[in-house]
């Protein structure tokens, strides 16, 4: 019985007006190769953070989606708080 844990990508979403990238990811336990547990978490790389796109292998959607216009837009967004 050998016990492994290993963390697994399991699912790459695109979501919000200026596309920022929600990864899954699954935290695995397994006994001899088979998943008895697992448990999830997720990190959003924010438009423009090509640095945390690479980190998680998501540069290529990244590159797909995010138009420099885009990249201004989010920028500008995060810049001027919003008035309720």
């Amino acid at each position: 019985m050998a016990l492994t844990k290993q963390k697994v990508q399991s699912k790459i979403e695109i979501v919000s007006e200026f596309k920022h990238i929600q990864v899954r990811y699954s935290n695995q336990i397994l006994e001899d190769g088979v998943v008895i547990s697992d448990s999830y978490e997720r990190v959003v790389v924010n438009c423009g953070d090509y640095d945390a796109a690479d980190l998680h292998s998501v540069r290529g959607i990244a590159d797909a989606v995010w138009s420099e216009e885009l990249i201004a837009a989010y920028e500008a967004s995060i810049a001027q708080p919003e008035i309720a």
